[in-house]
């Protein structure tokens, strides 16, 4: 008997640090962290961390960028991962019609929070043309709309409608289509 309820006091206490390790990255961003309509889109880091995207910083960033868009102020909207924006540049007839109309010169913008256990996808595959999470190699396919090309991931990454502003800077054109973060229930 004590062998039993040890074995379930072990696994409990594994469940909960787990649960508490694992939560901070699955939780859902306030929505005042998110990108709005009319925010700025900044890098997020490297030497260029802070200074505004434009579509051609995009291209010559070896075809994808990792951005937060900025508030009012200015100020970086860094309280969520799930802010995170993952740019890429695409040839714009690889583009499907349908989401040419949130592309800025060939420039697509995604959550970059993979939709499997909200991992960061932060790599572009050019052979395959796909975005990749080395998590757990879930790749989507951005020429698509952000669709699963090769799983475990099962939901297509949200996409972020973008739009040029003044001086080219990429600016958000209306929030994410979909949700970021992984979907709820089991992976």
């Amino acid at each position: 008997m004590d062998d039993a309820r040890s074995r379930i006091a072990r696994r409990d206490v594994l469940v909960g640090a787990a649960a508490c390790c694992l939560a901070p990255g699955i939780a859902f961003a306030d929505d005042a962290d998110l990108p709005k309509k009319g925010d700025k889109l900044v890098f997020d880091e490297g030497p260029d961390d802070g200074k505004p995207v434009t579509a051609e910083r995009v291209v010559s960033a070896n075809n994808v960028v990792i951005a937060v868009p900025t508030d009012a102020t200015g100020a970086k909207k860094a309280g969520s991962r799930l802010s995170k924006v993952v740019l890429v540049s695409l040839k714009p007839e690889e583009i499907q019609e349908e989401y040419k109309p949130h592309a800025v010169g060939g420039v697509l913008a995604f959550s970059a929070i993979c939709t499997h256990q909200s991992c960061t996808v932060n790599a572009f595959n050019p052979t395959s043309r796909h975005l990749e999470c080395f998590c757990h190699h879930s790749e989507f396919s951005p020429a698509e709309g952000g669709a699963v090309a090769k799983g475990p991931a099962r939901k297509r990454l949200p996409i972020l409608p973008i739009a040029k502003a003044e001086g080219g800077v990429l600016i958000v054109a209306d929030g994410f289509i979909g949700k970021p973060g992984p979907p709820p229930g089991p992976a």
